[in-house]
C-alpha cells in the first residue's frame, strides 16, 4: 500500500534519523541523571557499586567534556568523508545515485549516534552541579560506554564507506531497492491483462462528455500520485478522474494535470493537491527512476573520459535482473475502482516495451561499437524472455528488431559476428521466432 508523500519524504530526509537519535539522547541523559540521584541517595551505593565506576564532580566534568569534544571531532571527520564520497559519486557514477548514499539508513544512523553521544554529554555537563558536600556520580560511566559505542560505529562507518563506494555494491543496492519497490506496487503476473472498464457504464460517460481539465500551478517533476486519496475524493465528488501525467514526468505551469468527468462542480485545488510536484525527481515508489539510475551509470562508464565497458556490462546485467522481475509481474495498475466497483481513477502507465527502451537504448546508442556491450544486451534480452509470459514476448521481439536496426551499420570482425549471431539465435528461439532468425542476423 502506498504511503503518503510527506511520510515518504520524511523517511528519506537526511535529518530524520539524526533528529530521532538526538531527541532520544536528550531524554536518556535526563533519565540517567535521575537514576544516578536515586541510586546514590536512596541506598548505600558507594559500598555496593565498585569504586572504579564512580567519579567526583571534577573528574566527571573532565570525562564528559573530553568525550563531547572527541565526538564532535569524529562527527566532523564523518561529514568530511561523506563529502568525499559525494564527490566520487558525482564524477564517477551519477548525480542521481547520491540519494542512495544520503538516504541510506546506515549512513544516517552513524551521524545519529554521534549526534546523540554529543548531546548526551553536553546535557550531563549542563546538569552536573558542584555541591557543598563531596558527591560521587555514576553517569560518567554511561558516557564512557556511549563513547566506546561511537568508536565502534566509527570503524563500521569507514568499512561501510569503502563498501558503498564500489560500483558493484552501488548497483546491487539500487537493484534491490527497485525490486522492493516493484513488489510493493505490482502484482505477480498470471498472464492476464488488467481489467479495462470500457465495456461498463463508464465508457459511455467518458466518450460522450467533455472533461474538466485541471492545470498545474507550478513547474517541476511529478513526484508522487496519491491514488488512494484520488479514489476517495472522486467517490465523494461522484466523478471520474484521469491523471494526464505519469510519475517522474516534468511539467510546466498550466500543463494539463487531471481530466475530470463530473456532473457537478468540483474542487480543483483538492484534487490538484493530491499530486505532489517537486523541483527534483525523488525515488518515491518510482520503478522507472531506479532503472534510469542503473542505465545512467552504464552510459557514463562508456564515456571517453572513463572508458570502462566492464562496468557497462555489469549495469546491463543488473538491468536484466530488474526487467526479468518486471516481466513476471502485471505492471502498474491503470484503473482504480471505489468500494462499489465503479471506475474512479485512470492512471497512465508505461508499456513493457517502454521499460526496455528506457533501460537499454541509451547504452546501445553510446556502446554499439563495443561487441561486449551489444552481446550482453542480446544475452540479457534472452534471460528476460525466459522469465516472461507469452504476452510479454512480442514487446521483447519488437525491441530485438529495434536493437538490430540500431547496429546494422556497424562494422564487426567475423568472430565477433559469429558470437553475436549465436546469442541472437538463442534469443529468437526463446521468443518463438526461430524461423525469422535469418532475417535479423548480422
Amino acid at each position: 500500500m502506498a504511503h503518503s508523500a510527506s511520510l515518504l519524504r520524511l523517511r528519506t530526509s537526511f535529518w530524520y534519523l539524526p533528529s530521532f537519535y538526538g531527541a532520544f539522547a536528550f531524554f536518556l541523559a535526563i533519565g540517567t541523571l535521575l537514576l544516578d540521584n536515586y541510586l546514590l541517595s536512596s541506598m548505600d551505593a558507594e559500598n555496593q557499586i565498585p569504586a572504579i565506576f564512580l567519579s567526583d564532580i571534577n573528574l566527571s566534568q573532565t570525562i564528559l567534556s573530553s568525550i563531547a569534544s572527541s565526538l564532535l571531532t569524529m562527527t566532523t571527520i564523518t561529514f568530511s568523508t561523506i563529502l568525499v564520497v559525494l564527490t566520487t559519486y558525482l564524477s564517477e557514477f551519477s548525480p542521481r545515485a547520491l540519494q542512495n548514499f544520503i538516504t541510506d539508513h546506515s549512513t544516517q544512523r552513524v551521524l545519529g549516534i554521534f549526534t546523540a553521544g554529543f548531546i548526551y554529554c553536553i546535557i550531563l555537563l549542563l546538569f552536573l552541579k558542584e555541591t557543598t558536600e563531596e558527591q560521587l556520580f555514576l553517569v560518567p560511566t554511561f558516557a564512557v560506554a556511549i563513547a566506546i559505542l561511537c568508536l565502534i560505529v566509527f570503524v563500521f562507518f569507514i568499512q561501510h564507506v569503502t563498501t558503498w563506494i564500489q560500483v558493484s555494491n552501488l548497483l546491487h543496492n539500487i537493484t534491490v531497492e527497485t525490486m522492493d519497490c516493484m513488489e510493493e506496487l505490482f502484482e505477480e503476473s498470471d498472464a492476464s491483462i488488467h481489467d479495462a472498464p470500457w465495456d461498463d457504464w463508464e465508457s459511455q460517460e467518458i466518450s460522450t462528455k467533455e472533461p474538466v481539465t485541471i492545470m498545474s500551478k507550478e513547474p517541476g517533476y511529478v513526484q508522487y500520485i496519491d491514488v488512494d486519496a484520488l479514489v476517495k475524493e472522486a467517490y465523494d465528488s461522484d466523478c471520474i478522474v484521469r491523471v494526464e501525467r505519469q510519475q517522474g514526468d516534468y511539467i510546466n505551469e498550466h500543463t494539463p494535470l487531471l481530466s475530470v468527468w463530473s456532473g457537478k462542480k468540483i474542487d480543483k485545488d483538492s484534487l490538484r493537491a493530491l499530486i505532489t510536484v517537486s523541483i527534483a525527481r525523488a525515488p518515491l515508489e518510482d520503478v522507472e527512476f531506479g532503472i534510469r539510475k542503473v542505465n545512467e551509470i552504464g552510459v557514463r562508464a562508456l564515456s571517453s573520459g572513463i572508458n570502462d565497458p566492464s562496468t557497462a556490462v555489469h549495469c546491463i546485467e543488473q538491468l536484466g535482473t530488474l526487467l526479468s522481475k518486471l516481466a513476471s509481474m502485471q505492471g502498474p495498475q491503470p484503473y482504480f475502482n471505489d468500494k462499489y466497483r465503479n471506475l474512479r481513477v485512470i492512471v497512465k502507465t508505461p508499456e513493457f516495451f517502454d521499460y526496455l527502451d528506457i533501460a537499454f537504448s541509451p547504452i546501445i546508442r553510446y556502446g554499439k561499437t563495443d561487441i561486449d556491450v551489444i552481446t550482453s544486451i542480446i544475452h540479457v534480452l534472452k534471460i528476460i524472455s525466459d522469465h516472461s509470459p507469452e504476452f510479454r514476448k512480442e514487446s521483447i521481439w519488437k525491441y530485438t528488431k529495434h536493437t538490430i536496426e540500431s547496429i546494422k551499420d556497424e562494422i564487426y570482425f567475423e568472430l565477433e559476428k559469429e558470437r553475436l549471431n549465436r546469442c541472437l539465435k538463442e534469443l529468437c528461439f526463446s521468443l518463438g521466432h526461430g524461423k525469422e532468425f535469418e532475417r535479423v542476423w548480422i
